[in-house]
């Protein structure tokens, strides 16, 4: 992992926002409405493409810019070799964006438009300036939200079919799209509002994921819901057309209360397809856990009159028990 990631890993999501406490008995068009008109004070920095074109005479300037891109700790020599065009991983990646033509115009609007329904809903969020970079194809960090910025990894949005990804599992190339940069960035913002899980249980690790995909909706309501969860459309319907089954397989074989750690593997992480051991374990998505969970929650909001905060609080079967989760 480079220098960059390395920072990210330690000072990701390490911003104190206060929790919402805003009903959700409002009309999704009315809400919209009101939404549209936040302003959003934030600038949108190409760091990446600046990096490009400087000088080395450029570096300290640079460096007082971005001190997180261009950090004091890392010696100069690394920054120069990649300047200098002597860093020949450097200039592929350069080189790749380029030829992706990304539409940096869009990619604004749909970050700031993340950046208004966050502060819709949690109304202490503080906006901040997005900032592209090249992060050498760090997928696990693709949207970082830190204090003095939001950083998008621009290098792992480059499509499926990027000669780059060849290396990566299919599951995880098929995410690499700038369609799904949306959903990421409004992930990446839930995960500042969903008190961390330190449960070890199927069921509250279901619900975990099924509250950050719950706020991630609302943040990007527009968003086909596959980019959601990461799966292919395929997938995805499959998982919607029996879901009653894969809710059923859970119950039947009592794993909701179980905290074996390979239940995560199974049905909560990334992962090609989720394994119920059954012969339609191939057209299943990886995590199909967190679909049931967001489901949970979506019928929890639906059955009760409480808070986005509430809910957020609310234990993991207390939520179940109320939620009347009962999928046909």
């Amino acid at each position: 992992m480079n220098y960059w990631l390395r920072v990210f890993c330690v000072l990701a999501f390490a911003i104190p926002i206060a929790i919402g406490t805003l009903s959700s008995c409002n009309s999704s068009e009315s809400i919209e409405k009101e939404i549209a008109k936040i302003p959003i004070d934030a600038e949108m920095y190409l760091f990446h493409q600046e990096f490009a074109q400087s000088e080395v005479a450029d570096l300290e300037k640079l460096r007082q810019q971005y001190p997180l891109l261009v950090s004091d700790r890392v010696p100069d020599s690394v920054y120069v070799a990649k300047m200098m065009g002597r860093d020949t991983i450097q200039n592929i990646l350069e080189d790749e964006v380029k030829k992706a033509q990304f539409d940096y115009d869009k990619i604004e609007k749909d970050v700031k438009d993340v950046m208004r329904h966050v502060s819709y809903y949690f109304p202490d969020f503080k906006e901040t300036d997005i900032i592209t970079f090249i992060s050498e194809v760090e997928y696990d960090y693709q949207v970082v939200p830190r204090k003095d910025g939001l950083y998008i990894a621009i290098d792992t949005y480059l499509g499926a079919d990027s000669e780059l990804y060849l290396g990566i599992s299919k599951y995880i190339r098929n995410q690499l799209k700038i369609e799904k940069l949306p959903a990421d960035v409004a992930l990446a913002y839930a995960k500042l509002f969903v008190p961390k899980n330190m449960e070890r249980s199927l069921l509250e690790n279901m619900i975990y994921h099924g509250k950050l995909h719950y706020l991630q909706k609302l943040f990007v309501p527009g968003q086909d819901e596959e980019l959601l969860f990461g799966y292919t459309k395929e997938k995805y319907d499959f998982t919607v057309d029996n879901e009653q089954q894969m809710w059923r397989y859970l119950i039947d074989e009592e794993l909701l209360y179980d905290t074996d750690s390979r239940l995560l593997t199974r049905f909560i992480l990334p992962a090609p397809f989720s394994k119920f051991y059954l012969e339609v374990d191939q057209k299943t998505p990886g995590g199909v856990g967190r679909y049931l969970g967001y489901r949970i929650v979506e019928a929890y909001m639906e059955n009760n009159t409480v808070s986005i905060d509430a809910m957020l609080a609310t234990p993991a079967e207390e939520l179940f028990k109320n939620s009347k989760y009962k999928p046909e």
